[in-house]
């Protein structure tokens, strides 16, 4: 603790005199002491990307203000002293503010007779409702601080600093904007929520599908092999909504005149179809996409196409299919190998037009600012995956170790 408390505080201080008590605010404090009166300290630790604390005192009229570096430890502390001109000694007491900071902080005031400890709060709180602290009478004096009592007993003067904000519950989580279910067989999303609802920032995402285990068909990841011969891998990319909330606006051919028809809300949601435990389960996906795939980053040619991967156009269902070829400029049978990465992107059709707008309004296309790649810029979505080589079999490696033998059978 000594370590901590050897800061002289009256070196780094930036004094401004004001001539009456006002509220201060400092932009970047982020807790304050609950009781600032008398003389006392304070310890905290930084917030993890601050290289300085701020620190500002108000008391009697006077406020002044300062910065701590932090030790190595990321500790700030001081001491509120009559030498350093930060003891309190206004009957009113006064406010000190400080931040960044993580909660767990503390101060102490020095009273005549003894010294009281209180945490340091987080002003974020400050607005919660306070519980009003239950009176002693005449032993005992009260006097309200920033989120805190300061209680004093007048026969021995014994001090002592209660918190009085009260915890508040966890919010429930808003209810998300979009299809809702009926409660009997078959559960299908026959309705929507529009109203009291979160909408989201009308943002999709692709799924990419191919060969998985046993011969079905699965997610797929990050990363694919290329086969080394033979048939190309054959992918299927399709696009989604991210379900952070959305409503369908499509009442054309409805059978109830100006309610969306029942495909068109259930569009785009995962297991959101006619019948979420039965056929068409997981083939909502949305449509009117037109696909592309780029090459991003370095490779021996300048282009996908170049590295075997070629994607086509959307077919009936909305799905587009991609194909990953063996390549000898990528994967050659000796030398260095290399992984082509791509970005698999979907974008507004020539059909958009009364499509994805209309079941989804808002939908969102990346700008020149929030693209993370410069072949994003006004698609809806993109998704990178890396085509990874096959590892060179086991005969190749031995024929490339040793290529010739160097013991030769001898003969009698």
């Amino acid at each position: 603790m000594k370590n901590y408390l050897t800061c002289a505080l009256i070196l780094c201080a930036i004094p401004a005199v004001a001539a009456a008590q006002v509220e201060v605010n400092c932009e970047s404090c982020t807790h304050e002491v609950s009781v600032y009166m008398g003389e006392g300290g304070f310890i905290a630790t930084a917030d993890e990307d601050a290289k300085m604390v701020t620190w500002v005192s108000s008391c009697g009229g006077v406020t002044v203000s300062g910065e701590l570096t932090p030790n190595d430890d990321g500790k700030v502390s001081a001491l509120f002293t009559m030498d350093n001109g930060l003891a309190c000694m206004d009957e009113k007491g006064g406010t000190f503010q400080l931040g960044p900071i993580t909660d767990g902080g503390w101060f102490w005031v020095t009273d005549d007779m003894n010294s009281a400890v209180g945490g340091l709060v987080a002003k974020d709180v400050l607005k919660n409702d306070m519980a009003t602290i239950t009176s002693a009478g005449d032993g005992v004096t009260m006097m309200a601080g920033k989120g805190a009592v300061y209680l004093k007993e007048t026969s021995t003067g014994r001090v002592g600093i209660l918190p009085n904000i009260l915890p508040e519950p966890p919010m429930a989580p808003a209810a998300i904007c979009g299809p809702r279910a009926r409660r009997t067989w078959p559960y299908d999303y026959n309705e929507q929520l529009t109203h009291s609802c979160m909408l989201g920032g009308g943002g999709t995402k692709i799924r990419l599908t191919g060969p998985a285990a046993h011969g079905r068909t699965g997610m797929i990841g990050e990363a694919v092999t290329r086969p080394a011969t033979g048939e190309p891998l054959m992918l299927k990319a399709d696009l989604w909504l991210d379900e952070t909330g959305s409503y369908s606006t499509n009442t054309e051919n409805t059978e109830k005149e100006g309610a969306p028809t029942i495909p068109s809300l259930q569009k785009g949601w995962v297991g959101k179809t006619a019948s979420a435990r039965g056929p068409g389960a997981g083939e909502n996906w949305l449509t009117d996409v037109e696909w592309a795939v780029d090459l991003h980053g370095g490779g021996p040619l300048a282009n996908a196409l170049g590295a075997g991967i070629t994607i086509g156009d959307s077919d009936s269902n909305g799905q587009a299919e991609i194909s990953i070829a063996s390549s000898t400029s990528y994967c050659p049978h000796i030398g260095a190998q290399t992984t082509a990465t791509v970005i698999i992107s979907a974008g507004p059709s020539t059909n958009d037009i009364g499509g994805l707008n209309e079941i989804h309004p808002g939908l969102r296309s990346f700008s020149e600012s929030n693209a993370p790649a410069t072949v994003l810029v006004g698609k809806h979505a993109g998704i990178s995956l890396s085509v990874m080589c096959p590892p060179r079999s086991s005969a190749n490696q031995g024929t490339e170790l040793v290529p010739d033998n160097p013991f030769p059978p001898t003969t009698e």
